[in-house]
């Protein structure tokens, strides 16, 4: 009989390997946070990912012991975020997987607790690819409680594994999440939307269905969605920021005039300068500079003009900001974003205003086409890539997926597929849009 491997033989450390757990739960949290910051890129990113899978790493060595001892009882621990993402991770990754480790996950996402199964949910889909799908496809024909059936079809859809008939029942199902995470599941397959169904999902009294139906509908390129676009922005509708971001990437005059009369507008400026930089004509640069010289607006709008011009704007000086910016955002990343030096600002559009053409769109200051829009989604920040992921995802009707949240190798290799599309098809992917607003 051969010798066991000598970090097979060796006495197991608890206490280091509970410290790996607790290091991987921590990083798994600062991995979450990097994915949306405006201060990190992706290369930042995958050093965070390193860090994180080494401790990861670690617990999948320790093996079979550690996996019963430590791992399975992390995942019932939902009260610290990243822990039973953790802990799920390092069953799913061991050798034997396809054996107690994986049961063990899979159970605890059939009893379908929301709070346990989100965990789930994000560790089985950094995990995907080694032959998981074989494990998850069944569950879904055994009457999961709605849950775990909605984390089921979540996980397949961005796998892009066909759930099979349960799909199309899925969208008709008692439960509202489930519904919605069926139209989030036909993201992958969006020619499967019919008129009807897409319908049926927009009038919904949930949300969250009706959210997750326009989206499906967009990447579909139905030109019912985009004229709901349309009524949410002019209505005050809940899916407002989608429907303006959906109008953005369109693009045209009407869509235009529509977006720059939302920073007229206290109640729709601050959602409007989320994503009006991605219209990207000079007439959008002009107004977010204007908005920059209001400091409740001022970081969302350096943001947006640099999304059209490419300047790097320069930020004041620590210490010395003024007004009230804490009430203009609303969430972590937004507060992270530089407070811009105005007047050098100006004084850099002064001089470079005359290269850009009122009759062309631009991101980061080249004319908008497939290499150019790759490319700014590639260098720019986390913080920006979020809105240009959906934008080359809408303009490729679902070819990229829409795994912004996924590790970074896997975010690379699509956007490296989706360099190889022919660019005849990443032009006309809007015609639905384009067709309702007139947009280039």
């Amino acid at each position: 009989m051969n010798p066991l491997p000598r970090h097979l033989s060796l006495p197991i450390s608890w206490e280091m390997l509970a410290s790996h757990l607790d290091e991987a739960g921590f990083l798994w949290r600062q991995w979450k946070r990097a994915l949306v910051a405006p201060d990190h890129v992706v290369d930042d990113v995958a050093g965070v990912e390193a860090r994180l899978l080494a401790h990861v790493d670690a617990l999948v060595l320790a093996g079979r012991k550690a996996a019963t001892r430590l791992l399975v009882p992390a995942l019932a621990e939902a009260d610290e975020p990243g822990r039973v993402e953790c802990a799920a991770l390092g069953l799913l990754l061991q050798e034997d997987a396809l054996d107690g480790a994986v049961r063990s996950v899979l159970e605890v996402l059939q009893a379908g607790e929301e709070g346990l199964c989100a965990g789930i949910q994000a560790a089985l889909l950094c995990a995907g690819g080694r032959g998981l799908e074989s494990w998850l496809r069944p569950m879904v024909d055994a009457s999961p409680p709605p849950g775990g059936l909605a984390t089921l079809l979540e996980i397949l859809g961005a796998w892009r594994v066909d759930p099979g008939p349960a799909l199309e029942a899925s969208l008709t199902h008692e439960a509202a999440q489930v519904r919605a995470a069926a139209f989030r599941c036909l993201r992958s397959w969006p020619v499967r939307l019919s008129e009807s169904t897409l319908e049926l999902g927009l009038r919904s009294s949930s949300a969250e269905v009706s959210g997750a139906a326009l989206e499906a509908g967009l990447l579909a390129g139905s030109r019912l969605a985009w004229w709901e676009c349309r009524r949410q922005v002019l209505e005050g509708g809940p899916h407002r920021q989608r429907a303006l971001r959906a109008l953005a990437v369109a693009g045209g005059p009407d869509a235009q005039k529509l977006l720059l009369e939302g920073l007229g507008d206290a109640a729709r400026g601050t959602e409007t300068l989320r994503v009006v930089g991605l219209v990207g004509t000079v007439e959008t640069a002009r107004a977010c500079l204007e908005a920059m010289r209001e400091p409740p607006w001022a970081r969302l709008a350096a943001e947006s003009f640099s999304l059209v011009t490419g300047m790097e704007v320069p930020a004041v000086a620590p210490g010395v900001e003024s007004g009230d910016e804490a009430a203009a955002v609303e969430f972590a990343p937004e507060a992270d974003l530089p407070l811009p030096d105005v007047p050098r600002v100006e004084a850099w559009w002064a001089e470079h205003a005359p290269r850009f053409k009122p009759t062309v769109r631009y991101v980061r200051g080249r004319p908008l086409g497939q290499e150019s829009l790759l490319d700014a989604l590639r260098e720019g920040s986390m913080y920006r890539r979020r809105s240009l992921w959906w934008a080359v995802a809408l303009r490729t009707r679902g070819a990229l997926g829409l795994g912004v949240g996924a590790w970074t190798r896997t975010q690379r290799a699509e956007e490296d597929a989706v360099r190889r599309l022919p660019p005849a098809r990443f032009a006309q992917s809007l015609e639905g849009g384009l067709g309702a607003w007139g947009g280039a």
